[in-house]
Parts: structure tokens; C-alpha cells; sequence
């Protein structure tokens, strides 16, 4: 799956290689959806450590020297039908402990198998992480293996009965003594696997802001509120637009809490999928506003020349030698040599997910250097994506198209463009990403659909063996 910053970015490239499209159907509030299987996410979210420790302390009298290890491993539980999402992350261990105890009485020398279970509750509403304390079991079992006592070791003829006299004592203590470790132990985990959790999701959460922050800047101004939940068998997070009226109160989004929430049909899951990218067709209207917007703010002006253009589409990969003929050859790349393209103050760009197809429609007129200028013009692109070879793919023009007042404009225009059907916009892009948030996994996007307002993203997650993520 695509951090939502890399998603951003190839869909700019997008845009930014060549502008066209068709207008948009009526567009949803809802524009951006993702779905996982909770099922897989599971299985990838497993985290394996083993630290050894000096063991320096006092316990019942005693003071107790020695070393430890302790090997954790910690798994992710999604609750099923849960608003906002819930889940805990249970965390089993085994301490493994040879110690020394030495008190007034007798030196005892020791070895202890702990066990543990503990749960940490969390929740998700899709703006921020909330957590409880952790709780859970502790089961110590601490047997002596050799007991000295002090008697013994100061009257060697006393030594026999000393030490069996020492030992009962620490057999008849068993009870008191894996009470009083299990006790210490609870004292030393618990609060240990707090801080670890706790500091792992205020990280997360700050990244988190800052990729909402991210979305917010290349999206526009739209407000967004962002929700999570989870179904039977899915993890769903999605961003809709709202209105300042529409956004809910704390109240109000209290009370839906454990409300079953409907997928909608275009992110649930098939048998075949691990997870689902949705995003509406006013997302990337936006998307495509917002990059032109910050291109023509950087150049400095509304109006491009041709010469300009012509460094726009070489810097794309797009056009080739034929980029020439479309631009025209020499001059100043500040000065016009034909015509300059000038857009206007807003909404420029718009885009259609339809059958098959990316539409997108670039509105503008063209400024010749001599006669009048055009009318406005909307240039129409058609984009589809294929498969390459050695898992790859790219996406390509499938049709141009130029529409206006001005017949000899349109079919000017329209006939420069014609030579960029069938050519890539984009380098060939790889199937395969390694998130840096999925240590042990790898995501295939396995298909693009684009329909019915809605660039659909079917993705797949490959598991790595533990300990390497592969080539």
C-alpha cells in the first residue's frame, strides 16, 4: 500500500505530465476510502525481542544478584464491529532468571521461569490514538538449586545439617517467594510495556499529523473528518469532505461508538485482495488544481509560453522529438515563439473516473503571437494504465480530444496532440513498494479500476520471512 504521501506523488506526476479530461460527475463527500483485511494485518503486525539484564535488588531480606532474559512477543487483536476502531496488543513473554540470594540465614542460589500475558487496550477514531493501562497475568515460578547456609559455612561440622535445615526453610517459602517475584516482576513489566506502547503510538499519531497536514496542503482548503472502524472481517479508515456545520461534536461522535458501519461496495474486499485504495474523482480534481496552482505560482504568471511547455513536457518524459513540432523550436524560453497558453484563475482542472478510463480536461486559451486569441478550449486526455514487463507498468494516453468556439483553434490543437496517443506519461512505475511502516511485508497493487467517479486500488501483501525483507 501507498503512504498517503507517495500516493500524492504519483498522482501529481500524473497530472503533470499531460493535462485533458472529461467533467465530472456529481462528486461524493467521501474522498478518500482505504480498506485492509484484518485477518492479514494480524498476522503482519508481529513484533519479537530478547534483552539480557544484570539482576541487582532486594526481595524479601534478601539481596538478590544474578542475570535475566526476557523474550517478548507481541501481537495485534482488531475487535470485529468496532466504531472507532478498537484494538489491544497483547504481549506474551518469558523471563528467564539465575540468581543469587544472600540474607543473614543462607546463600541460595536459584534459577526462575516466568511467564506473562499482558493486554493493551487501544482505540483509533481517525485523528487520534487513545490508550488504557495495560493489565494482564504474571506467573512465577523461581526453585532453588543449591542452598548454603550461613551456620554451615561458619562451623563446617554443623554444615550438613545447617544447609538441609536452610533448604526446608526456602521450600516451605516457595509460596511467599513466587508471590513476592511475580509482585517485583509486575513492577518492572507492566510499566516498561506501558512506556514502550505509549511512546510507539505518540509517534505514529505524529506522523499521522503530519501526513493530515500533508493531505490539507495538496487537497486545498476542504475540511476533512477522518473516521476509522472495523467490520467482521476489514480495518476501514476514510477522509470526507464537510462543512464546518457537518463536522460532529464530541457528543455526537461518542454516541455512534460501537455502531456496525457498511463498507461501501467499491472498497470491499474479494477473495483475492488484501486491501483497497478508493479515491473519488473530487479528490483528484483537487489534487490536479492544487499542482497546477503551485506550478504557475513558482513560474509566476498564468500564461506559459511555448517554449516553456516544451520544457515542461521534456522534463515528464513525455513527447519526445515530437515535442517540437507541438511547441515549436528556438527561441528564448521565456519568450513565446508561436503562442503562449494562458489558464484561467480557477477550477482548471476537473477529472472523470469512467469505464476503463482517467479523464481529465484542462480548461485555457491560446495567445498567439500574432492575430487573436481563442475562446476558452478544453483539452480532453484519456489515460489507462497497462502492465509491462519484470512487474511494471505505466500509464498511457489513450485519447485526445479539444473542444471550444473556435473550430479552427480546436482542430489546430487538437491535431499538435494527436501524436502523443499510445505514449507513456509516466516511467514505468514498480508493482511492488516496501512501506516503512510494514517491516515484514511487501504490497503488489494488483489492479486499477476506474468507474463510476472512483479510482479503485486493489492491492495484494506479500510476508517476507521474519528477519529480512528481501531483494
Amino acid at each position: 500500500m501507498f503512504r498517503p504521501g507517495e500516493l500524492l506523488m504519483l498522482l501529481t506526476l500524473l497530472f503533470s505530465a499531460v493535462p485533458g479530461g472529461i467533467g465530472s460527475a456529481a462528486a461524493s463527500d467521501r474522498w478518500l476510502s482505504l480498506s485492509l483485511r484484518s485477518a492479514r494485518l494480524q498476522a503482519l503486525v508481529l513484533d519479537e525481542s530478547a534483552e539480557q539484564n544484570p539482576v541487582r535488588k532486594r526481595l524479601l531480606n534478601s539481596q538478590v544478584t544474578g542475570e535475566q532474559t526476557t523474550k517478548t512477543q507481541t501481537r495485534l487483536r482488531i475487535e470485529p464491529n468496532s466504531r472507532p476502531l478498537k484494538f489491544e496488543l497483547q504481549t506474551t513473554g518469558v523471563v528467564s532468571s539465575e540468581t543469587t540470594g544472600l540474607n543473614a540465614r543462607a546463600i541460595v542460589d536459584s534459577s526462575g521461569q516466568h511467564r506473562f500475558e499482558v493486554l493493551k487496550p487501544l482505540w483509533f477514531d481517525g485523528t487520534r490514538f487513545r490508550t488504557q493501562k495495560g493489565y494482564g497475568v504474571i506467573q512465577a515460578f523461581q526453585w532453588p538449586q543449591r542452598v548454603s547456609s550461613v551456620v554451615g559455612r561458619q562451623t563446617p561440622a554443623l554444615a550438613v545439617l545447617g544447609d538441609r535445615l536452610a533448604w526446608n526453610q526456602v521450600m516451605l517459602m516457595q509460596p511467599q517467594i513466587n508471590r513476592a517475584v511475580a509482585e517485583d516482576l509486575s513492577r518492572d513489566v507492566l510499566p516498561s510495556l506501558d512506556r514502550r506502547v505509549e511512546q510507539r503510538f505518540a509517534e505514529l499519531e505524529d506522523r499521522w499529523r503530519v501526513l493530515r497536514a500533508e493531505q490539507s496542503d495538496w487537497l486545498g482548503d476542504a475540511r476533512f473528518r477522518w473516521s476509522a472502524w472495523s467490520t467482521a472481517t476489514e480495518v476501514c479508515f476514510a477522509g470526507d469532505r464537510v462543512s464546518d456545520a457537518a463536522v460532529p461534536s464530541a457528543e455526537s461522535a461518542e454516541s455512534v461508538r460501537g455502531a456496525s458501519v457498511a463498507v461501501p461496495a467499491a472498497v470491499q474486499l474479494q477473495d483475492a485482495e488484501d486491501g483497497v485504495l478508493v479515491i473519488s474523482e473530487a479528490a483528484l480534481s483537487a489534487l490536479g488544481n492544487k499542482f497546477l496552482e503551485r506550478f504557475l505560482m513558482k513560474s509566476g504568471s498564468r500564461v506559459l509560453t511555448d517554449t516553456a511547455l516544451q520544457g515542461v513536457l521534456g522534463e515528464s518524459g513525455v513527447g519526445g522529438a515530437s515535442t517540437a513540432a507541438v511547441v515549436g523550436v528556438g527561441g528564448a524560453a521565456t519568450e513565446a515563439v508561436l503562442y503562449s497558453v494562458e489558464f484561467p484563475q480557477a477550477e482548471v482542472v476537473d477529472v472523470e473516473c469512467a469505464a476503463g478510463v482517467i479523464g481529465v480536461q484542462l480548461r485555457f486559451r491560446v495567445l498567439p503571437r500574432v492575430g487573436q486569441p481563442s475562446d476558452e478550449l478544453q483539452l480532453r486526455v484519456e489515460l489507462r494504465g497497462e502492465i509491462v514487463e519484470s512487474g511494471f507498468w505505466r500509464v498511457v494516453v489513450s485519447g485526445v480530444d479539444v473542444s471550444g468556439s473556435g473550430t479552427a483553434w480546436t482542430n489546430l490543437v487538437k491535431g499538435a496532440l494527436q501524436s502523443f496517443v499510445g505514449r507513456s506519461v509516466l516511467s514505468d512505475q514498480p508493482r511492488e513498494i516496501l512501506p516503512a511502516w510494514l517491516p515484514r511485508g511487501r504490497v503488489r497493487l494488483q489492479q486499477v479500476e476506474s468507474a463510476a467517479g472512483q479510482l479503485r486500488l486493489s492491492l495484494v501483501v506479500r510476508q517476507d520471512e521474519a528477519g529480512g525483507r528481501g531483494d
